[in-house]
């Protein structure tokens, strides 16, 4: 560790560890479906991700016109029903990965999951691609409790009391991601292949990477 400047590096999950973007939005369209919504093209979707199911929902019910909080509290578990049940089939790691894991494991490095999905969704998605034994723990968006999510510091604080704390630094590929990091006062990786809602050099990121491979030099330099 002491040629590395980083004792935790912690992962957001949808758009920077996985591209979950064809089962979220089959899942968003699945509910919308059921009362007779049209269906929101999957690259469309990406731009409502990063706050969880709820939130995504309700963005996409209000651009339809019904910003119903009634309706979004009824389509909600349609949404997760469906995404519960199909979880884990077509959501796969960004190009490199796993290397780039391999290689923070192998310096020794700590390595965790906050998101904003709910925490037993992250969980089960991780199980369910045989990857869990790679993440010391999981935060998820409800795990803090009600408003203590991302963009809040309080998840990020916890994964560095969880793993010991140390030296931290966060991966993720939205404005929440950043602003969480910055939040709890370390630095934040964002990646220009996530689900990104603005440019990703607008998002005030400490680096930025274009591939994993990436990852371990820019982590390297933020030291």
């Amino acid at each position: 560790m002491a040629d590395f400047p980083f004792d935790i590096v912690g992962f957001d999950l949808d758009g920077t560890l996985f591209d979950t973007s064809i089962e979220l939005s089959a899942s968003l369209n699945h509910a919308l479906a059921s009362v007779g919504r049209p269906p929101l093209a999957t690259e469309h979707v990406l731009s409502l991700v990063g706050m969880g199911a709820v939130h995504m929902l309700r963005l996409a019910l209000e651009e339809q016109g019904t910003p119903d909080e009634t309706l979004v509290k009824a389509l909600t578990p349609v949404l997760v029903a469906h995404y519960e049940a199909n979880i884990g089939t077509n959501c796969p790691p960004f190009d490199g990965l796993i290397e780039a894991l391999d290689a923070l494991a192998a310096k020794g490095v700590k390595i965790a999951i906050v998101t904003n999905k709910f925490e037993r969704l992250a969980k089960l998605l991780v199980e369910t691609l045989g990857m869990a034994d790679r993440f010391v723990t999981v935060i998820g968006g409800d795990t803090m409790g009600k408003g203590r999510g991302k963009p809040q510091p309080d998840p990020i604080h916890e994964m560095v009391r969880r793993l010991g704390g140390g030296r931290a630094a966060f991966v993720g590929d939205s404005i929440h991601d950043v602003t969480a990091a910055h939040a709890a006062g370390i630095p934040c990786v964002a990646v220009a292949f996530g689900f990104l809602s603005q440019p990703v050099e607008e998002l005030g990121a400490d680096a930025v990477i274009a591939h994993y491979d990436e990852l371990i030099p820019a982590l390297q330099a933020l030291s």
